[in-house]
Order: structure tokens, then C-alpha cells, then sequence
């Protein structure tokens, strides 16, 4: 189970995040949706820990992960609305050192790379990729390590049309197996088809609950 608890946030004096709590089973989905600006990215990033809350706690498996690298590390895939990647690198250096950082021994796993088709870009610069490549990319890395929750901001947004279906069958695949996904998005298909609830955001503030 990872559980929210009261996680709000503030900027400058201005909330935008209210105080969010909600329960995600293994095997579920929970979608976030609302408008641009609602605070559904902000959420993702306090529970990736990019940022952090003014209060509130995360649990997974009853305990706390706040602060907690291995939980991130090893537990966490995060891909955030638009990708954040080193230019400099190759993909393959790119990928790699997320891995290490991961504390993951032996070379790329290949089924990652198939799914997004990264084989044939590891030699390219992260700078040359179009758009939809570094999507692909940034999902691979949150997929390294085989995580048991996954938070994906708009990940179909700007990804190669022929990789969405290849990625939500996989994302199916992922919490049959007991898998745990937060899905934000704009598109209300793939809402419906992923996501067992979905938590409606405007201005920082659930508007009416889940939907089931």
C-alpha cells in the first residue's frame, strides 16, 4: 500500500497544493486530471521527492518514505511532464548512470529497451534526439529498476504514436502484477482504461473526490 497523508505545498505564501491524502493498493491505478496549473505535476514531483512538502507524509508498506534514497531509488519510476535528461551524455551513458545511481549491477536490461525501443539510440547524443526519443528515454529510466510504484506526468505526451499502445499494454501487464501507477493525464481514454479511480484537481484542490 502507499498511502498520502495531508501532503500540501506553498509558494511565497500562496498554496498550491491543499492538503492531499489518498491510498493506493497494489495492483491499482489512481488517475489525476484537471486543468493545466491544478497542481497535478506538483503533486507527482513531493511524491518523487523533486520537491519537498510543507507537511504531510508518504508511507509505503506502513512506514515512512520521505527521504528515504533506497525507497527511490529502487521502489520509485518517475517520468516527469516534459523529459529531464543530461545533453551531454549519450543514451547509453545516460541510462547507465541512472542505474548506478540506482545501485543496479550488470548491463541495461533488455526488455526495457525493447519496450521503448532504445536499442537502436545508445549510441546517440541526448541533444540530437527528437521529442518523442528522449520520452522514450526518460520512461526507460523509470523503468530500470523495476519498480513497484510508478508516477507518470503525461507520459504519452510527445511520445512516439506507435510506442503509446506498446506502453499501455505494458502498463496493464505492470499492475496485473501487482504493480502501483499514478497516471496524470489529459487524454480521458487512457483514464478509463487504466485507472480504477481518478482524483480531480482545480487550483491546488480535490473537486469532488474519485471518481470510480
Amino acid at each position: 500500500m502507499l498511502e498520502v497523508r495531508q501532503l500540501c505545498k506553498s509558494y511565497g505564501g500562496r498554496q498550491v497544493l491543499a492538503p492531499i491524502s489518498f491510498a493506493l493498493p497494489s495492483g491499482q491505478c489512481l488517475g489525476l486530471a484537471g486543468s493545466n496549473g491544478s497542481g497535478k505535476s506538483t503533486l507527482l514531483r513531493l511524491l518523487a521527492q523533486i520537491q519537498r512538502p510543507d507537511s504531510g507524509d508518504v508511507l509505503f508498506r506502513g512506514r515512512s518514505v520521505l527521504g528515504d534514497r533506497q525507497f527511490l531509488r529502487r521502489q520509485l519510476g518517475y517520468v516527469p511532464q516534459s523529459p529531464e535528461l543530461a545533453r551531454d551524455l549519450t543514451v547509453r551513458q545516460q541510462l547507465s548512470l541512472w542505474q548506478r545511481a540506482c545501485g543496479l549491477p550488470g548491463p541495461l536490461p533488455k526488455d526495457v529497451l525493447e519496450l521503448m525501443g532504445l536499442e537502436d539510440l545508445l549510441r546517440r547524443p541526448v541533444r540530437a534526439l527528437s521529442g518523442g526519443m528522449a520520452q522514450r528515454v526518460s520512461i526507460g529510466m523509470a523503468l530500470l529498476s523495476r519498480p513497484g510504484v510508478l508516477l507518470m506526468d503525461e507520459a504519452t505526451s510527445g511520445l512516439d504514436q506507435s510506442y503509446v499502445p506498446r506502453l499501455l499494454d505494458w502498463l496493464e501487464r505492470f499492475l496485473t502484477s501487482g504493480g502501483r501507477l499514478v497516471w496524470c493525464s489529459h487524454h480521458q481514454p487512457e483514464l478509463d482504461r487504466l485507472c480504477g479511480a481518478v482524483l480531480r484537481l482545480e487550483e491546488g484542490r480535490l473537486t469532488g473526490g474519485t471518481e470510480e
